[in-house]
Protein backbone atom coordinates (compact mmCIF):
# COMPACT_ATOMS: atom_id res chain seq x y z
CA UNK A 1 0.00 0.00 0.00
CA UNK A 2 1.23 3.47 -0.85
CA UNK A 3 0.36 6.65 1.02
CA UNK A 4 0.19 10.09 -0.58
CA UNK A 5 1.08 13.12 1.51
CA UNK A 6 0.91 16.70 0.30
CA UNK A 7 2.21 20.06 1.44
CA UNK A 8 1.16 23.50 0.19
CA UNK A 9 3.16 26.69 0.20
CA UNK A 10 3.01 30.10 -1.43
CA UNK A 11 5.52 32.60 -2.70
CA UNK A 12 5.48 36.06 -4.27
CA UNK A 13 7.70 36.80 -7.25
CA UNK A 14 8.13 39.00 -10.29
CA UNK A 15 9.03 37.96 -13.82
CA UNK A 16 8.75 38.87 -17.47
CA UNK A 17 8.64 36.85 -20.66
CA UNK A 18 9.49 39.13 -23.58
CA UNK A 19 7.86 39.67 -26.00
CA UNK A 20 4.75 38.23 -24.34
CA UNK A 21 4.75 40.20 -21.09
CA UNK A 22 6.47 43.06 -19.35
CA UNK A 23 7.64 43.05 -15.76
CA UNK A 24 4.86 41.99 -13.38
CA UNK A 25 4.35 39.84 -10.30
CA UNK A 26 2.21 37.01 -9.03
CA UNK A 27 1.22 35.25 -5.85
CA UNK A 28 2.04 31.63 -6.59
CA UNK A 29 0.52 28.62 -4.83
CA UNK A 30 2.39 25.31 -4.91
CA UNK A 31 1.18 21.87 -3.85
CA UNK A 32 3.81 19.12 -3.55
CA UNK A 33 2.56 15.52 -3.59
CA UNK A 34 4.79 12.81 -2.11
CA UNK A 35 4.25 9.06 -2.29
CA UNK A 36 5.72 6.31 -0.20
CA UNK A 37 5.16 3.34 2.03
CA UNK A 38 3.35 4.27 5.23
CA UNK A 39 5.42 4.31 8.42
CA UNK A 40 4.30 1.32 10.55
CA UNK A 41 3.90 3.48 13.67
CA UNK A 42 2.81 6.91 12.43
CA UNK A 43 1.16 5.96 9.13
CA UNK A 44 2.71 8.86 7.22
CA UNK A 45 4.75 8.45 4.08
CA UNK A 46 6.87 11.50 4.93
CA UNK A 47 7.64 13.40 8.11
CA UNK A 48 6.22 16.86 7.36
CA UNK A 49 8.88 18.57 9.51
CA UNK A 50 11.52 17.22 7.11
CA UNK A 51 9.39 18.12 4.09
CA UNK A 52 8.92 21.69 5.38
CA UNK A 53 12.68 22.10 5.79
CA UNK A 54 13.33 21.06 2.17
CA UNK A 55 10.53 23.30 0.92
CA UNK A 56 11.90 26.31 2.80
CA UNK A 57 15.30 25.80 1.14
CA UNK A 58 13.65 25.89 -2.29
CA UNK A 59 11.12 28.62 -1.48
CA UNK A 60 13.87 30.96 -0.26
CA UNK A 61 15.32 30.94 -3.80
CA UNK A 62 12.02 32.26 -5.24
CA UNK A 63 10.09 34.24 -2.64
CA UNK A 64 10.17 38.00 -3.31
CA UNK A 65 12.69 37.45 -6.12
CA UNK A 66 12.92 38.31 -9.81
CA UNK A 67 12.48 34.84 -11.32
CA UNK A 68 14.40 35.64 -14.53
CA UNK A 69 17.53 36.02 -12.36
CA UNK A 70 17.21 32.54 -10.78
CA UNK A 71 19.56 29.99 -12.36
CA UNK A 72 17.48 27.67 -14.53
CA UNK A 73 14.52 30.07 -14.70
CA UNK A 74 15.80 32.54 -17.28
CA UNK A 75 12.45 32.03 -19.08
CA UNK A 76 10.10 31.71 -16.09
CA UNK A 77 6.88 30.55 -17.75
CA UNK A 78 4.45 28.81 -15.44
CA UNK A 79 5.47 25.49 -16.97
CA UNK A 80 9.17 26.16 -16.45
CA UNK A 81 8.57 27.23 -12.84
CA UNK A 82 6.68 23.97 -12.18
CA UNK A 83 9.47 21.91 -13.76
CA UNK A 84 12.17 23.83 -11.84
CA UNK A 85 10.33 23.31 -8.55
CA UNK A 86 9.89 19.60 -9.26
CA UNK A 87 13.58 19.16 -10.01
CA UNK A 88 14.70 21.15 -6.94
CA UNK A 89 12.34 19.30 -4.59
CA UNK A 90 13.07 15.90 -6.13
CA UNK A 91 16.78 16.43 -5.42
CA UNK A 92 15.99 17.02 -1.72
CA UNK A 93 13.10 14.64 -1.03
CA UNK A 94 12.46 11.00 -1.84
CA UNK A 95 9.07 10.22 -3.33
CA UNK A 96 8.12 13.49 -5.05
CA UNK A 97 5.30 12.45 -7.36
CA UNK A 98 3.99 15.75 -8.68
CA UNK A 99 4.11 19.50 -8.18
CA UNK A 100 1.14 21.74 -8.97
CA UNK A 101 1.81 25.46 -9.42
CA UNK A 102 -0.98 28.00 -9.82
CA UNK A 103 -1.40 31.74 -9.83
CA UNK A 104 -4.47 33.92 -9.66
CA UNK A 105 -7.57 33.89 -7.52
CA UNK A 106 -9.85 30.93 -6.95
CA UNK A 107 -12.27 30.72 -9.82
CA UNK A 108 -9.89 32.40 -12.27
CA UNK A 109 -6.56 30.72 -11.46
CA UNK A 110 -4.30 29.12 -14.02
CA UNK A 111 -1.73 26.47 -13.35
CA UNK A 112 0.51 23.66 -14.40
CA UNK A 113 1.24 20.19 -13.04
CA UNK A 114 4.67 18.66 -13.34
CA UNK A 115 4.82 14.98 -12.49
CA UNK A 116 7.37 12.22 -12.36
CA UNK A 117 5.92 11.02 -15.69
CA UNK A 118 6.01 14.44 -17.39
CA UNK A 119 9.56 15.14 -16.27
CA UNK A 120 10.60 11.70 -17.48
CA UNK A 121 12.62 10.80 -14.42
CA UNK A 122 11.14 7.58 -13.13
CA UNK A 123 14.49 6.70 -11.60
CA UNK A 124 15.03 6.06 -7.92
CA UNK A 125 17.59 8.16 -6.01
CA UNK A 126 19.99 5.20 -6.20
CA UNK A 127 19.53 5.01 -9.99
CA UNK A 128 20.13 8.77 -10.30
CA UNK A 129 23.32 8.47 -8.25
CA UNK A 130 24.54 5.56 -10.37
CA UNK A 131 23.83 7.52 -13.57
CA UNK A 132 25.67 10.55 -12.18
CA UNK A 133 28.72 8.44 -11.18
CA UNK A 134 28.69 6.78 -14.60
CA UNK A 135 28.57 10.15 -16.37
CA UNK A 136 31.45 11.46 -14.26
CA UNK A 137 33.59 8.45 -15.20
CA UNK A 138 32.93 8.91 -18.93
Amino acid sequence: MMTETFKEFTFEAAHQIPPHSGLHGHSFKVVVFLQGEPDPVFGWSHNLYEVESAIEQVKSQLDHKYLNAVAGLEVPSLENVARWLWQELDSRLVGVDRVVVSRGFDGSAEGCTCSRQSVGQVRSPADRLAAHVSAMQS
